[in-house]
């Protein structure tokens, strides 16, 4: 009996193990490199980023593609920057309303067909308001078609090596909402991993869209008859209900099936943060889940500088040279690496330095002889390049007669 109890106890207990895998809500792969830190968040699936670096500091579902309701308009809004940037498109040039883009309904501004706006006004509508008539007005116009631009939009996609992103339109709307739909086939989805990359894509190479995205209100048609004053759906923002200090970006989205959604972004000191969750149950709850997610960031998270080009490698200062008239030389970086680590973690960072082989004079300042692989507990950080190592200074070859005497001394 007490063999048979002991084998129901270790049946229970690998259960468990294998149990506790599985319990949802747990993120998978917080840090790459250090240990994941679970995180209550009510949302279908959820990332939080550092922008600067992309390291991923937690996650849960973050490659599971969902529907992305408005999130999908900063696929809009880069397609739109990147045509600014070209040449091909100006703020201050003329869109001519269609029939089409005027039918388009729920966030709007009223667009009637006809109407003449600028590119400036509707896509300060697009982001601000999240209005679905300019955003299909300006893909019209930039592509002929919205058909045309969502094309750009999955080719783009494609080139930021976004994988679990598809796109059918330019708003995110449920394809029944349109009168004339797109006509582009497959699922339009995105995962949260998909979306917090296009965030930081989107912020790092068109930095101007914070001082567009951070208006808390924008005045649409301002001084005419029908004038429209906007508030933005970010609440996060300075002045709305659910301000959070350092939020400045980026974007809310909601249909039925998608839930409650909002890419954000915030900065403190030195460090930017970008969020996402997906599938929040409420209006209100997305903001709190973000403030969650933000708040074990900004508590959690430092930027150190752990070497500078120039510098001595930590654990390698030196190395010996044969034939030399110095039998050692400094070594140093040839190269900066500054990272983002969870404050107290600090020691659990070193440096792997391998060179390509013995040293042997002459050798000239700034000669690569090796690299430096910075690791965490002895595994190599993702995302960060090995490090050049070089020859500080000068070292010239000894002649026969130093070098004689030398091996004399030596075997002495």
């Amino acid at each position: 009996m007490k063999d048979w109890g002991r084998r129901a106890a270790l049946l229970c207990f690998i259960a468990g193990l294998l149990l506790g895998l599985w319990i949802p809500g747990i993120p998978v792969h917080a840090m790459a490199d250090e240990p994941a830190v679970p995180l209550d968040i009510q949302a279908r699936s959820y990332v939080l980023m550092e922008m600067e670096s992309g390291r991923v500091l937690a996650d849960e579902n973050s490659d599971i593609p969902y529907e992305p309701a408005s999130l999908t308009k900063l696929m809009t809004e880069y397609v739109l920057l990147r045509k600014v940037e070209k040449g091909e498109l100006a703020w201050d040039e003329t869109v001519t309303i269609s029939a089409n883009a005027a039918s388009i309904g729920e966030a709007q501004v009223f667009l009637r067909m006809g109407e003449k706006r600028t590119v400036e006004e509707l896509f300060h509508a697009l982001s601000i308001r999240s209005a679905n008539d300019a955003a299909v007005a300006l893909a019209e116009h930039v592509a002929g078609s919205e058909t045309k631009f969502v094309d750009l939009m999955n080719q783009t996609a494609t080139e930021l090596g976004l994988t679990d992103t598809h796109f059918r339109n330019s708003t995110g709307l449920p394809m029944w909402l349109y009168r004339d739909p797109p006509r582009v086939g497959g699922k339009h989805h995105m995962s949260a991993a998909d979306v917090a990359e296009l965030t930081r894509r989107l912020l790092l190479d068109f930095p101007e869209i914070r001082q567009i995205i951070s208006h808390s209100r924008y005045t649409f048609r301002n001084g005419e008859p029908r004038e429209m004053r906007l508030r933005n759906t970010n609440e996060m923002l300075p002045g709305l209900a659910h301000y959070y200090e350092g939020v400045d970006g980026v974007k809310t989205g909601y249909t039925r099936k998608a839930g409650y959604c909002f890419a954000g972004s915030a900065e403190r000191g030195d460090v930017r943060l970008i969020s996402v969750v997906m599938g929040t149950v409420s209006h209100i709850q997305r903001f709190r889940e973000t403030a969650k997610l933000l708040d074990h960031g900004f508590d959690q998270i430092e930027w150190m500088d752990f070497v500078q080009k120039g510098d001595p490698i930590p654990g390698m200062a030196q190395a010996s040279v044969k034939n030399g008239v110095e039998t050692e030389v400094a070594l140093a970086a040839d190269g900066n690496v500054r990272y983002p680590v969870r404050k107290g973690e600090e020691d659990h960072y070193s440096w792997d330095v391998s060179l390509t082989g013995e040293l042997e004079a002459p050798l000239r300042a700034g000669t690569v002889v090796g690299k430096a692989k910075f690791v965490y507990d002895g595994e190599e950080v993702d995302g960060i390049e090995p490090v050049p190592v070089v020859v500080a200074e000068d070292v010239e070859a000894a002649g026969w007669f130093r070098l004689f005497f030398r091996r004399i001394a030596n075997w002495f």
